[in-house]
């Protein structure tokens, strides 16, 4: 009887020994599984990324994130793929962010992304909201410039204004609700000027406006204005920065003239909020790489765009501080719609 009982004690005893190896293994297996999937994930990126810039080109955006493609080109993170820049103008930006916000989460698809992503939420019927997305990387901040014809009945800046508050003036911009709109809007305000708007999706399309006589003024970004005027195609009445700048240095500062006036346009990229976060974290890290690189402030500067740079957890911080901004003047923008 005794040896019977034994007999079933190692019998028991080898069964339970068995189902411990079995589980043993068995998370061994899982935790090699788990490790090829980082692996694979970590592949990222498999082909091209493709940057959608709102805006038609030609203009400051187009520009700034064709420089940026071209010199993350050369980053071995990008494991020989390229990033392709597409234009998809129309509404002041409203279509590209829209198609950004709707796009496959994948990562493959990136946001030239400017004030517009927090202007048109708030004065606009969309789809989205600045929480659809989610910064990667900043790289420029450029002041906006008053410009107009070189054959203008202006001489300077207060002669316009002197003009301004007793005539209706055409001003150009890149669109409703756009930085360049903003800034327009408020030295309205403040100096009770007459503006009649004439919006656009382009820089280049203003540009177009103005040396074809088809408005008196408009508000754009030193970058996209410095080489026009440089030539003499156009000339600046004001620049909207604390101080001078280097490429247009014979421009005056609005403050020079007595007018407290500092706008501009950031821009930088993002992605869909829907973007997991692995894949978002593999793309910032190319994205602040490229971004923080001595390469792209220089060809940056080559090409009169000023190099501005935030990392993605800066720039998000710096947005929100935007966005907090825009609120107090919202009603004079609601105003001006």
């Amino acid at each position: 009887m005794k040896k019977r009982r034994s007999k079933m004690k190692r019998k028991k005893l080898a069964i339970l020994a068995i189902f411990a190896m079995a589980i043993f293994f068995t998370g061994c297996s899982k935790k090699g599984d788990s490790a090829e999937v980082k692996t694979d994930t970590s592949d990222f990126p498999k082909k091209d990324i493709h940057i959608i810039v709102p805006y038609n080109a030609g203009g400051g955006v187009d520009i700034t994130s064709r420089v940026f493609a071209d010199i993350a080109k050369s980053e071995e993170s990008m494991k020989g793929n390229a990033i392709v820049v597409e234009n998809k103008g129309g509404a002041g930006a409203v279509v590209g962010q829209t198609y950004v916000s709707q796009a496959e989460p994948d990562g493959y698809t990136v946001l030239a992304y400017t004030n517009a992503a927090i202007n048109n939420p708030k004065l606009k019927d969309v789809t989205y909201n600045l929480d659809s997305f989610k910064p990667l990387a900043m790289i420029c901040f450029d002041p906006d410039v008053l410009v107009m014809p070189p054959n203008s009945k202006f001489k300077n800046l207060e002669e316009f204004i002197a003009y301004a508050k007793e005539n209706t003036v055409k001003v150009a911009t890149p669109g409703f609700a756009t930085v360049h709109h903003l800034a327009a809007v408020i030295l309205e305000q403040e100096n009770n000027l007459k503006f009649e708007y004439l919006h656009n999706d382009s820089a280049a399309v203003q540009m177009q406006q103005i040396m074809g006589g088809h408005c008196d003024v408009a508000f754009v970004s030193v970058g996209e204005a410095a080489s026009s005027i440089q030539d003499g195609t156009i000339k600046g009445l004001g620049v909207m920065s604390d101080e001078r700048i280097e490429s247009i240095k014979d421009v005056p500062t609005f403050k020079e003239n007595g007018y407290d006036m500092t706008y501009g346009a950031f821009r930088g990229f993002a992605v869909s909020s829907n973007v997991p976060d692995q894949e978002y974290n593999e793309l910032k890290k190319i994205f602040e790489k490229v971004g923080a690189s001595d390469e792209l402030k220089e060809a940056l500067m080559k090409a009169n765009i000023p190099y501005s740079y935030k990392d993605g957890d800066a720039f998000l911080e710096y947005v929100k501080k935007q966005d907090e901004s825009l609120d107090k003047i919202l009603p004079i923008l609601k105003q001006a719609k």
